[in-house]
């Protein structure tokens, strides 16, 4: 593709020159029609929020008639017999209150430029700033198919294979696939599950087994609860060694059991273990009197054990916490969800929804920001953080990547940036990711930085007649300085050689140092500050002037195809804090053009 972004510009240029002239002249012959051309270089507009609903909405009014608004038949025209995608697009513009890839800007913003700006002439040059929806990461659109699972009493006794355990503690935590598998038959590839249990870092070896407590003989009659508890004592007087029915003596006290089994309800276990009166054993069993005798009904033999009585113990299933964990099916196995692109992949704990009093979470990024900021304190920039949740419409994840000072949510939204000629009708420059003349039209949406200033109040400033300029000569002094200037954020969208390049002239320094003095740098992760963010130096890739004069020479191009398809920020950094400082030089910028360069394959 060529770029005619320097020709336009030197035409619209001498048309405001000439139109300045035919208007002294027309005035002079009395002609009161005559209106001077209004062509703008440079010009900037940022979409609103009622620019996108016009071009989103689907009707305008005429009298009592509705009509297509010209945006809709313009999607309209754009679908085929076997293809209505555009149509599809253009109406998520309304949805979702932005453009898309599918309905972009270079189809319906130059009808909004149109009407919003009647009276520009050919040769204006606009950068147009909107919102953009990209979409939200795919990792986390399989999240919006998402099931919860808690475990249920079956579940437990399942993973500990029929003693009744009510949670699960860390050397069984490997085993939650047999529940998964179980309860999910039918799942398909893929298929994310949120799984909640009761958990304990407990081994049930030092809590026999997690019941709702262990007690002697006399707590279990005093208790008279129906709830399991779990009894280590002596066998007494045996009603029937055939049935398991015996009386379980501690000192004085003692209770009828009637009926002991295993735990996969065999009651033949008394003959096979060769159980004799004066046995200690531990059994478990719930209360009952319905016959008028204290018994332990639905008796479970647990273990032998030594004489030495184990007491209520104050961690009980009461202490549990819920914990939630991500497991998704890889082929035909449960795993717990992993991805090696991000640093973290959770669900967000019980204790959040318990401390909130709520059961969903509506307001996203302030309560699981918060969340992520006080958990992960050690975060490093670029890391991305993934976080299941119960939203308002079931379960959802999104994304947070840690940008040095803060974790920003990936809501799908950027800020994209294209350029638009009028010639005629406006028309996209496809091929012009980002231009600025700087000179006659201001510093655009360049920002400055002062790193270090040496007492002096700026070393980057805007001149109408220069474009941007930078010196550290102030008063008969060279200072040490550093100062950058950075620019908006610019998007290489489907770039295969995006270029940079820009006119420059350079007064007086010291050549030995100028080429490092005087730094072009470009990142893709631009932290908001350029001394914490990660930058590449690039090379110019011609000579850069000598210092004898004030002409302006092209840079030549600066290859930024290792960053096709990204977001990048360019900043010039001038730097007289190293080397032999003899002479600040000063340095003036215009012209700058980020482009898709011609190649010939």
């Amino acid at each position: 593709m060529k770029n005619n972004s320097n020709i336009f510009f030197l035409l619209a240029v001498a048309c405001l020159m000439f139109s300045c002239q035919d208007f002294f002249d027309e005035k002079e012959l009395n002609n009161t029609h005559f209106r001077p051309t209004d062509v703008r270089t440079g010009m900037t507009y940022t979409l609103t929020d009622d620019d996108v609903a016009a071009i989103g909405k689907q009707c305008t009014y005429k009298g009592n008639d509705t009509l297509p608004s010209v945006y809709e038949q313009k999607a309209l025209s754009l679908c085929t017999a076997d293809d209505s995608s555009a149509y599809t697009a253009w109406k998520r513009i309304a949805a979702e209150k932005a453009l898309n890839e599918d309905a972009s800007a270079d189809l319906y913003v130059p009808m909004l430029m149109a009407q919003k700006f009647p009276y520009l002439d050919n040769g204006t040059m606009c950068q147009v700033s909107y919102p953009l929806y990209e979409g939200k990461s795919q990792r986390v659109e399989p999240f919006n198919y998402a099931s919860p699972y808690t475990l249920t009493e079956d579940d437990y006794r399942m993973v500990w294979e029929g003693r009744g355990a009510s949670y699960i503690a860390p050397e069984k935590e490997d085993e939650l696939d047999k529940v998964l598998t179980d309860r999910f038959p039918l799942a398909k590839d893929g298929k994310i599950v949120l799984l909640s249990y009761k958990y304990l870092p407990t081994s049930p070896d030092i809590i026999i087994p997690p019941l709702d407590y262990i007690c002697t003989v006399k707590e279990f009659l005093e208790a008279q609860e129906k709830n399991e508890h779990q009894i280590t004592a002596t066998v007494g007087i045996v009603k029937s060694a055939t049935y398991g029915r015996f009386y379980l003596v501690d000192g004085t006290d003692s209770v009828y059991v009637y009926g002991l089994s295993d735990e996969k309800g065999n009651n033949k276990i008394w003959k096979s273990l060769g159980i004799e009166q004066g046995d200690v054993i531990t059994v478990r069993g719930s209360y009952s009197n319905e016959s008028g005798e204290a018994r332990m009904v639905n008796a479970v033999y647990v273990a032998s054990a030594e004489a030495s009585m184990p007491r209520r113990n104050a961690l009980t299933a009461q202490d549990t916490l819920t914990k939630t964990v991500i497991y998704q099916l890889v082929g035909e196995q449960w795993q717990l969800y992993a991805n090696d692109q991000l640093t973290v992949a959770q669900a967000l704990p019980q204790t959040v929804y318990d401390n909130l009093g709520v059961a969903t979470i509506t307001d996203v990024d302030g309560i699981i920001g918060k969340y992520l900021r006080q958990t992960y304190q050690w975060a490093q920039e670029k890391q991305i953080y993934l976080v299941a949740y119960n939203g308002k419409n079931g379960i959802a994840a999104d994304e947070w990547t840690y940008d040095g000072t803060a974790f920003v949510m990936n809501t799908g939204y950027v800020t994209d940036v294209m350029s638009f000629i009028l010639n005629n009708a406006w028309i996209a420059n496809i091929s012009t990711y980002y231009t600025t003349p700087f000179v006659g039209d201001g510093p655009a949406d360049f920002t400055i930085q002062h790193v270090a200033l040496d007492g002096l109040n700026y070393v980057w400033r805007y001149q109408a007649s220069y474009g941007m300029t930078a010196s550290g000569y102030v008063s008969g002094t060279n200072h040490p300085v550093e100062d950058w200037l950075v620019s908006p954020n610019i998007r290489l969208k489907k770039s295969e050689h995006p270029c940079l390049t820009f006119d420059q002239a350079v007064r007086y320094g010291n050549q030995a140092y100028n080429r490092d003095w005087l730094k072009v740098m470009v990142t893709n992760n631009y932290t908001g500050d350029v001394t914490t963010t990660e930058w590449e130096h690039l090379a110019f890739p011609d000579s850069i002037p000598d210092g004898s004069n004030w002409v302006f020479l092209n840079t030549g191009d600066f290859d930024l195809s290792k960053y096709n398809g990204e977001t990048i920020v360019i900043g010039f950094c001038y730097n007289t804090t190293t080397g032999e400082l003899t002479s600040a030089p000063t340095w003036e910028i215009q012209h700058l053009l980020v482009y898709e360069k011609e190649t010939d394959e």
